[in-house]
């Protein structure tokens, strides 16, 4: 009876040690994931060096709000992105403009990404991969929406982004 009570009690001490470890991996993730880019909010962001445009279209004058958007065409997220990206430089006009960054050549992802040019969307071709590695980008889609003073004001997978967000900052940075 002994034996059991001891075998039970080894058991239970490597079961609560791995609940433990799980718990402790489970509440540094978000810290880990939200430190896993080199942008902190309200701080200034990497200043924005294109080699080279698709098109040789560049983004329209600055508004209020610019979003950097990084893409890779082998991600199925960053097309979704992009879609919605569109619906919202569509619905909130010349408040946004979105500047989609890749790393690919142009011969490959034009076809994929020309649909998508409009006067508030335009590509960058980051080649070297320069403005990916200044932003510290681990995952995509990934973007951070800045405002006219290359400030941070949002971070983060491209797809949690909304109209509704952008314009609760946008009321945020109206004077008053």
């Amino acid at each position: 009876m002994w034996q059991i009570i001891v075998i039970f009690a080894k058991n239970k001490s490597a079961l609560m040690k791995k609940v433990l470890l799980i718990l402790l991996f489970a509440a540094l993730l978000p810290f880990a994931a939200a430190d896993a880019q080199n942008i902190a909010l309200g701080e200034r962001v990497p200043e924005l060096k294109v080699p080279a445009w698709l098109d040789g279209q560049k983004p329209a004058a600055t508004p209020r709000l610019t979003y950097v958007e990084f893409f890779q065409s082998s991600n199925a997220a960053c097309i979704t992105s992009l879609k919605q990206l569109r619906a919202m430089t569509d619905k909130l006009g010349t408040k946004l403009r979105v500047v989609v960054i890749t790393q690919e050549k142009e011969d490959k992802i034009g076809p994929l990404l020309r649909p998508y040019l409009s006067p508030q969307i335009s590509v960058a071709i980051d080649a070297g991969g320069k403005i990916f590695t200044a932003f510290g980008v681990q995952y995509v889609p990934f973007g951070v929406l800045v405002d006219s003073k290359n400030r941070a004001l949002w971070q983060g997978n491209s797809l949690q982004l909304t109209p509704e967000i952008i314009e609760q900052i946008t009321t945020c940075l109206s004077p008053r």
